[in-house]
């Protein structure tokens, strides 16, 4: 009898629901892109999953290894083929590659925020500096400039993507690059021209600081400015 019973249990027990790493980082991206990086967590992965969240930790350790599976998922997107191909000058190639970073990131704006906080040493983010390593070594850039250069221009490429989002409410997807400067141009258009001459006389400028002009602009200075000797 007592068996009976106990197959019985068995049999109503649901089965346990399998998954995946790659539908927890599919999660843990949806939940970024619609509610910002205070949405993020592993008890949310799992409400979304269905499972408990003991489940979850199979396959992340904690909030920050989720945080590294996310970026690492964004930046394995991003094509690193301009930095290798020796056919492209190699100051253009950097400009390619931050151009489609800025475009991976701008899709997922709570993301770029991440980076900015996050952890940054998963494969992937190996392989981004690796190749810009390669790039600026084709530019025929020293070691040592090498390696201050690549920094450098990681954190103008971060900075500058960071500062964009920051003007926004972070959600995917943004509001346009025009609606953007217009709305920075009514604010910059407030300046007092009395107390602040040379700013209210570049209203047109600043409000397109964060355009994709003026983060290319700023790209090739830097560029410019670590190939000199």
């Amino acid at each position: 009898m007592s068996k009976a019973k106990s197959t019985d249990i068995g049999a109503s027990r649901p089965a346990r629901r399998s998954f995946t790493k790659e539908q927890v980082v599919d999660i843990a991206l949806r939940l970024l892109d619609e509610g910002g990086t205070g949405a993020l967590s592993i008890r949310a992965v799992a409400g979304k999953l269905g499972v408990n969240p003991n489940a979850v930790y199979t396959y992340v350790a904690s909030r920050a290894d989720l945080e590294r599976a996310v970026i690492e998922r964004v930046l394995s997107a991003v094509d690193l083929e301009p930095l290798r191909d020796h056919g492209v000058d190699w100051a253009e190639a950097v400009v390619q590659f931050a151009l489609g970073l800025r475009t991976e990131l701008l899709a997922h704006p709570a993301v770029a925020m991440l980076m900015m906080s996050g952890p940054m040493d998963g494969p992937a983010a190996s392989d981004v500096g690796e190749a810009v390593f390669e790039c600026l070594a084709r530019g025929g850039l020293s070691e040592a400039r090498q390696a201050n250069g690549v920094y450098a221009v990681i954190v103008q490429v971060l900075g500058g993507i960071a500062l964009t989002v920051a003007e926004t409410d972070g959600k995917p997807p943004l509001t346009t690059e025009s609606e953007r400067v217009a709305q920075r141009r009514d604010g910059l258009a407030l300046l007092d021209p009395d107390r602040w001459p040379r700013s209210a006389a570049q209203v047109d400028a600043m409000a397109a600081w964060n355009s994709e002009d003026q983060f290319v602009w700023g790209l090739r200075a830097l560029l410019t400015g670590i190939a000199s000797d």
